[in-house]
C-alpha cells in the first residue's frame, strides 16, 4: 500500500497519548496532524480532509460520540477511516459503534493499532474505488423498457434504434 501523501489526523486530549499515536503514524510515513480537543478535532479535520481519524471519546469541549457522529455528517470527512482509540468504549451505543470503522481500546498494543489503521484505510480506499451501480432503464406504463433519451441519441451497436 502506498502511503506516501496519506494524511491522518490523531484527536486526543492527552499530550502523551496524541504524541506517541503521531509518532508511529509518522514512522508508518503519514502526514500527521493533531487536535487537543473535539472542537479543535472537527476543525482541523473538516480543514484538512484527513484519510484516516484516530479520535478518542472522552474529550473536552465536544465529545469523541459528538465529534464522530459530526464527522459522518459532513461531506468534507464522511468518507474518512475513523479509528476509535480509547479506554471508554463502553460509551458508544450499538449505533453509534457502527459509524466507526474499528476501535481499538486502551491501553493498546502498538503493532494491533498499526495493523487496524492499514486495514481501515485499505477498506475506505476500496470503497471509494467501487463504482455506484446503473439503474435499469425504467418500465413505461405498456410494460417496455424504451429510452427516455432522444431518438438522435439512441444507438445499439453504432446505429440508430
Amino acid at each position: 500500500m502506498d502511503r506516501a501523501h496519506t494524511t491522518a489526523l490523531v484527536v486526543d486530549d492527552d499530550v502523551c497519548v496524541r504524541a506517541l499515536l503521531s509518532d508511529l503514524l509518522l514512522e508508518e510515513g503519514f502526514d500527521v496532524t493533531q487536535a487537543s480537543n473535539g472542537f479543535s478535532g472537527l476543525r482541523v479535520a473538516t480543514e484538512t480532509r484527513p484519510q484516516v481519524i484516530l479520535l478518542d471519546l472522552m474529550l473536552p469541549e465536544v465529545s469523541g460520540v459528538d465529534v464522530l457522529r459530526e464527522l459522518r455528517q459532513h461531506q468534507a470527512t464522511r468518507d474518512a477511516a475513523i479509528v476509535i482509540v480509547s479506554g471508554n468504549t463502553e460509551v458508544l451505543s450499538a449505533p453509534q459503534l457502527a459509524e466507526a470503522d474499528a476501535v481499538v481500546a486502551k491501553p493498546f498494543d502498538i503493532n494491533v493499532l498499526i495493523a487496524t489503521v492499514h486495514q481501515v484505510l485499505a477498506h475506505a480506499r476500496h470503497q471509494a474505488s467501487e463504482v455506484a451501480p446503473v439503474a435499469p432503464a425504467s418500465a413505461h406504463h405498456d410494460g417496455s423498457r424504451r429510452s427516455r433519451l432522444p431518438a438522435t441519441l439512441r444507438r445499439t451497436r453504432g446505429r440508430p434504434l
